[in-house]
């Protein structure tokens, strides 16, 4: 029979933990509408940036300018083609844990990601005008081999721009060593690895990917919650430092888009570099035509630097809303959990009890026939 004071300490102990589960979710709700509205007062600026940069873009069509962020399509796959430069991801995900499976997920995303193998996808532009599938083409025919299965709408949404320089190499019967690396993948492979370079946001991130090997060249932690925007912009300086001078051909952005209180999504989107085929596309509806003081030149080499840290804030920003709600949500299930239990114990202590009562009752009335 179970032992009756076992039983009131494993209720005890399950109280106090529901008392923690529970304090940590009104915490989180807490913060949470905090970073809720930080998000909202932020969408407006967003989506004006967003507009101003269609426009600017649509602007530069037909005038002859070079700009080390901006390319054309077939600019940028013979670039990538001469394998000169590696590819930079910025991965944002938690301090904490006890957050369910937001950092599993935005993990998972970023392994999709970063070791994406390939595949043919259609085209379709993101809410920036982005091509969201131009660094995704099919190439498992230069491996030789045929795709496992079906790949899920995510899976056919990844960027990596490798995807389009082996398409170009398949079409020329043959890629260079670089390419066969990149086209290759292979979990780990310190020859890929030498080509990716990652600035992550959290000490989750941080501690994921240095145990598996991968060149963390700048981390930040203790802002996943409070992201503030002075970190956004360093980071976005580092970013187009490095870009400017050739080291990386590729910069992309992972972090966790937030829908709802009970929905939040593991997103990518491309940073750098500017696609000019792409934002032709997205700009063929505006027909208004701006006239840019002192020129549209001047005004695109200043706004650029502030569009891509609005992004970085943005994704930020989506990132602590979606933090803390997985956390509120995984406290408060975590509490209704901890309330079920021992509602559990409860009535197996009565039994337990029940039990003990009635055998007693049973020898003192065996012992009094016993006398008789």
């Amino acid at each position: 029979m179970a032992n009756l004071q076992h039983i009131r300490r494993r209720i005890k102990s399950v109280k106090n933990i529901q008392k923690i589960t529970n304090a940590m979710d009104m915490i989180a709700r807490s913060r949470f509408n905090a970073a809720r509205d930080a998000l909202l007062s932020n969408v407006p600026y967003v989506a004006k940036t967003k507009e101003i940069m269609r426009r600017v873009m649509s602007q530069m069509r037909g005038q002859e300018y070079e700009h080390p962020f901006i390319k054309t399509r077939d600019e940028l796959i013979a670039e990538q083609q001469e394998g000169a430069g590696k590819f930079l991801f910025i991965v944002i995900a938690s301090d904490k844990g006890l957050a369910g499976s937001f950092a599993s997920n935005v993990f998972k995303s970023a392994h999709d990601t970063i070791e994406y193998d390939g595949t043919e996808a259609s085209t379709s532009l993101d809410d920036d005008g982005d091509d969201e599938n131009f660094h995704k083409k099919n190439f498992d025919a230069l491996k030789g081999i045929k795709p496992a299965g079906k790949r899920t709408p995510k899976q056919q949404r990844q960027m990596t721009a490798t995807g389009s320089v082996a398409k170009a190499a398949a079409r020329q019967g043959g890629a260079d060593s670089r390419t066969n690396v990149s086209v290759a993948r292979e979990y780990n492979d310190a020859a890929y690895i030498d080509g990716i370079e990652l600035i992550t946001v959290g000490r989750k991130a941080t501690t994921h990917f240095k145990q598996r090997g991968y060149n963390i060249i700048k981390s930040y932690h203790g802002i996943s919650e409070r992201p503030q925007y002075k970190y956004a912009k360093e980071i976005t300086d580092l970013v187009m430092e490095r870009f400017a001078s050739g080291e990386i051909i590729d910069v992309t952005l992972i972090y966790t888009q937030f829908k709802s209180a009970i929905s939040c999504v593991p997103d990518d989107v491309t940073l750098l570099p500017i696609v000019t085929d792409d934002y032709a596309k997205a700009s063929a509806n505006l027909k208004e035509e701006y006239i840019y003081e002192p020129d549209v030149v001047s005004l695109l080499d200043k706004f650029m630097p502030r569009r891509i840290a609005t992004r970085i804030y943005g994704a930020m920003l989506h990132s602590a809303a979606s933090e803390l709600s997985s956390r509120m949500n995984a406290m408060s299930n975590a509490t209704d959990n901890a309330q079920e239990l021992v509602g559990r114990l409860n009535l197996f202590y009565n039994k337990v009890r029940q039990a003990g009562i009635t055998n007693e009752i049973n020898e003192i009335v065996g012992g009094a026939n016993a006398l008789e």
